[in-house]
This record gives structure tokens, sequence and C-alpha cells, in this order.
């Protein structure tokens, strides 16, 4: 009886099983348009340009052989298609139709936004990026400086084969965390407090012109990290601070794996450069009555990489006077980073607001409304506590004399 019962119920379930087989929307790879880089462009009427960068596999090695990397040989390893819509999905089936293949997007690692479209507001094109599961929250975005996304997307960039990795690259050469520019721009949507920054691209891989930070590209082959875009609570770029600004900004955010740190020291003609690693943030609010104070503690340890003053750093109480030095020097950069952000546009671009809400969630509900009003007001403290682990393989210059080297 059991081996009838046992037959009967396998009958049953082949059926079901057949029908479960398989995935409903799969595609076999050679099917695929697969993309690493993808930007969003304001267009005509309110919508939306999409780009993709789409790779083809089969031409990298080519295009290394040709040219030594960097996709400058005659057959590029990849191809730049765009569409246009009333919504981002719209603009995608637009595009869509430039191609004989379904575009992935599973891969993607970069998200360029022009400069339109970010002082428009990313608001209304940031839905289908929450909404897909087949894109990942961990890519990065960057804001395309005084020109389009599409054009950053055509640029060639000599050191990669595909143009849209050199960016990551060069953002983490300057200590910036990679893969989390697009998780931050979702949460800093969803809170209140919490203003965006992203990173920004320019075109171009020289020393920028007075007029040029104005009037965007330089047409240049290349581009370069040139800053941090400040988002207000709307999600509208309101305008931009400088790569050094932009490092201090990611420390107090808790976003800077590393940074070079020089200062001068007093009484002496020369300064000293700190490597730095282990960077660290802490942030305290303080409430006096109705005054808002807040204290920004940062730290960090590193190894001294330069040292173009006459003091011998075997010695304990040189290593004190350079920290000190180092530590000033940094107190004063961040508040000066902070002040400007304050003043110029009024947005809390640094987090202290979710900090506030952690910390004391009764106060902050009256706060909230009018976030911005009281950043502006808010008294900002810094304190930076830097760690010299190593001096390197010296202890004084090399080039001085004996009698020139304080002991």
């Amino acid at each position: 009886m059991n081996r009838i019962r046992r037959i009967v119920m396998g009958l049953i379930a082949l059926p079901m099983l057949s029908l479960t087989a398989g995935c409903w929307d799969s595609a076999e790879v050679n099917e695929l348009a697969l993309e690493l880089a993808w930007g969003m462009d304001a267009a005509k009427d309110d919508g939306v340009m999409i780009s993709a960068q789409v790779i083809l596999p089969f031409r990298i090695g080519s295009a290394m052989g040709s040219s030594g990397g960097g996709g400058n040989g005659r057959e590029k390893p990849y191809f730049v298609v765009s569409g246009s819509g009333k919504d981002t999905l719209d603009a995608v089936q637009q595009m869509q139709t430039k191609l004989s293949r379904q575009v992935y997007r599973a891969h993607r690692r970069i998200i360029v936004i022009g400069e339109e479209l970010a002082r428009r507001g990313l608001g209304h094109v940031l839905d289908t990026y929450s909404r897909d599961p087949n894109l990942k929250l961990r890519t990065d975005v960057f804001i395309v400086r005084g020109g389009t996304a599409r054009d950053f997307l055509n640029v060639a960039y000599p050191l990669e084969d595909i143009p849209g990795i050199g960016a990551l690259k060069e953002y983490d050469q300057i200590g910036g965390l990679k893969e989390m520019s697009l998780l931050n721009l979702m949460i800093a949507a969803t809170r209140y407090g919490n203003c965006a920054a992203l990173p920004v691209i320019a075109i171009g891989m020289g020393e920028a012109a007075q007029g040029e930070e104005a009037n965007g590209a330089s047409g240049q082959p290349g581009f370069r990290i040139a800053g941090i875009g400040i988002f207000n609570d709307d999600l509208q770029l309101q305008g931009f601070i400088d790569v050094r600004d932009g490092r201090w900004l990611r420390w107090v955010k808790g976003q800077l794996h590393k940074a070079v740190v020089t200062a001068h020291i007093p009484q002496e003609e020369g300064e000293i450069s700190l490597d730095l690693i282990n960077l660290g943030s802490k942030i305290h609010p303080i409430f006096e009555g109705d005054k808002i104070k807040i204290q920004v503690r940062l730290s960090g340890q590193g190894m001294i990489r330069e040292n173009n003053t006459s003091l011998d750093l075997t010695r304990m109480h040189h290593i004190a006077l350079a920290k000190e030095a180092l530590d000033k020097q940094v107190e004063k950069s961040v508040y000066q980073t902070i002040t400007k952000v304050q003043e110029k546009f009024g947005v809390d671009a640094f987090g202290f607001g979710e900090v506030i809400h952690r910390k004391y969630p009764s106060r902050w509900r009256f706060l909230k409304n009018d976030w911005s009003r009281e950043f502006r007001k808010a008294e900002i403290s810094v304190k930076a506590d830097l760690k010299i682990r190593k001096i390197g393989v010296t202890g004084p210059p090399l080039h001085l004399k004996e009698q020139d080297i304080k002991k």
C-alpha cells in the first residue's frame, strides 16, 4: 500500500516540478548587452536621457594588444548608446530599440549624472533604482561638472580599457569609499537632516583653469575627480566644494579611508607630511538651552612620509611637536570646510542631524522641519587626535649637515 501511495504521489508531483523548473525571465549570456557604466541627463520637456556604456568582451584583448591598454586602439572595447523619454524606464525602452540584445544591468559599477539634471533635481528619477531587484545599491554615483553624462561615457581614458572603471579607481586613489554613493543617496533621500553629497568628476586630466571650473569640460581626453556636489533636501544640486574640502567632508562623515596631511611646524622653515590610514570620526551634539553645539572628533594614524624641517624625528619631543602641528592643521581645515558649507549652502551635508535624531529623538521631532536654519546657527568645534606610528627609515633629513639638525 505504501509503495502504491509513493508512486501516486510521484506522478502528482512530476508535472508540478516541470512547471517550477527554470527562471521565467532567464536569458542566455550571448543574448545580453552587458553595461558597466550608466548615465543620466536632462532632456527636453522635463524628460530624461539615459546612456549606457556597453562592453564588448571579445574586443578587450585586442584593444590592449593594439594600444597598450586604455581602449585607445582602433576598436574600443565598448560603445555608448542613448535614449530619451518621459522617465527613466521610458528612456530605456527607447534606447532598447537601438540594441539587438537586452541591456543587463546587474554588472553596473558606476552611474554618472549630468550637471543640468542634478540641478533640476534627482527625486523623479530615483524610483526605478530602488524598485528593480537587478540593480545594486552598492554602486558609485558621480556628478559630471559642466558637462553631460553622455559626454563623459564617450571620453577615452588612457589607463583603462573601460573608462567607467577609471573613475572608480581615481576615487579610490584619493581615499573615497567605493561602491557606496547610490546607497548613501537613497538614505539621504528618505531622512531628514542628511543631505546628499556626491563625488564630482570633470572631463579633462589637466589642472583646471580659472574659467574652466565655471564653464565645464576642457576638451582634453580623460577625466579627474573635481570635488563634491552638495544637494538640498529636495535632491537638487546647490553647488560644489573642491577636492580638499571634499576630503575633509568625507572624513567627518566616516567615508574616507586614507589621507595625507601636511602641516607647517612653528619656528621651523619647512613642512611635515603624514600619510594617514585608519581614519575615524565621532560626532557629539550638545544642547545648552536652545543653542546647539556639535563636537567633531577625528582620529587617524600613519607614517611620516616627508620632513622638510630641521627636526630629528627620532626624538620624542620632536614627534610631539609634529603631532601638535598636524592636529591643528586638520582642526583648522575641517572647521573651515564646515563653516563654508554652513554659510554658502546652508544644508547639512555632514549628517549632524542624523546623529541628533539617533541620540535625542524627542528633541529631533521639534528640529527636523527647520533643520537647515538650525544647522546654519549651530556652533561647531573640531578636535583631532592623530598618531604618528612610524617616521620612515631616517630621523633627520639626509641633506642637512650635523650642525643644522635640531636634537
